[in-house]
């Protein structure tokens, strides 16, 4: 019997000793490095919760371009650093405004956004059309008496004219707020000049002369002819004579059935005696 006792003591060694190994590592060690249930690490856990919610994130309504429109939860100050955070491109030419109860904050210091704040991205967009109009030229009529009454004649045919014009539209997002428009003329119209006949103007015996021959004696049918010596147009008049028929400015300035008519009513005053050498063509 006393041998049978001897042999089971082994087995019952083992046992002990696989239950020693099989204890938590956290009671061995209690007293040096704590337990999750201590009073004091639950103590600092709460405080840290308490002072994370005391300091809660700002709640920013983000309004980007025409038509986006979102909420954006952020701890930043400035609206330029938020838009950063929430990844929204913003170009040089946008405006960045912030809206506090429906105003637009001006001064620098007011733009710091706050909590329910609303961050506005403006679009800004430039753009420009160039197209050119054509300048249709006007017709200048002018009476001569070398054609017949009513006849009509295209001396000059004209040309037309060109201008550029250039139209500016800015806009922010769609809502056009600025029109500008400029134009140029880029090549100026000539005038198309016509002819027209009309009979010449009658003064009674003077009118059935060779008023032409005279012309072609004394300025060679040069209705813009000027002597030096101070005598002009078709039949070399001077001023002072001139203005005694009634006639106003310079004759070669006038129309050759203007300086005719006054030519008549010279002759009627004064016969052939102011046309010495070419009045014997009349």
């Amino acid at each position: 019997m006393f041998r049978h006792q001897l042999r089971r003591a082994p087995a019952a060694l083992t046992v002990a000793a696989l239950a020693l190994t099989l204890a938590p590592a956290g009671a061995a060690a209690g007293s040096e490095a704590g337990s999750p249930a201590d009073p004091a690490t639950r103590e600092e856990s709460s405080a840290t919760l308490a002072e994370t919610a005391e300091q809660p994130a700002k709640q920013v309504r983000l309004r980007i371009g025409p038509d986006q429109v979102r909420t954006w939860h952020t701890d930043r100050v400035w609206a330029t650093r938020v838009l950063r955070e929430a990844q929204v491109k913003v170009r040089n030419a946008d405006l960045v405004r912030v809206r506090r109860d429906g105003t637009v904050m001006r001064k620098r210091d007011q733009r710091r956004v706050r909590d329910g704040d609303t961050i506005q991205v403006v679009r800004v967009n430039v753009r420009t059309r160039v197209k050119r109009n054509r300048i249709k030229p006007r017709t200048v009529r002018v009476k001569t008496a070398r054609l017949r009454p009513g006849a009509r004649k295209v001396a000059a045919k004209g040309r037309p004219g060109v201008r550029r014009v250039k139209v500016t539209v800015k806009l922010h997002n769609t809502k056009v707020v600025r029109k500008k428009r400029a134009a140029k003329v880029v090549r100026r119209p000539k005038p198309r000049r016509v002819l027209v006949g009309t009979a010449a103007r009658s003064v009674p015996g003077a009118d059935r002369l060779n008023w032409r021959a005279l012309a072609n004696c004394e300025s060679s049918g040069n209705p813009r002819a000027v002597n030096p010596a101070g005598y002009y147009g078709l039949y070399q008049f001077d001023t002072g004579t001139w203005r005694s028929v009634g006639g106003r400015g310079l004759p070669s300035k006038a129309r050759p059935a203007e300086q005719t008519y006054r030519a008549k009513l010279l002759y009627k005053q004064r016969g052939r005696q102011p046309w010495p050498h070419c009045g014997r063509y009349l």
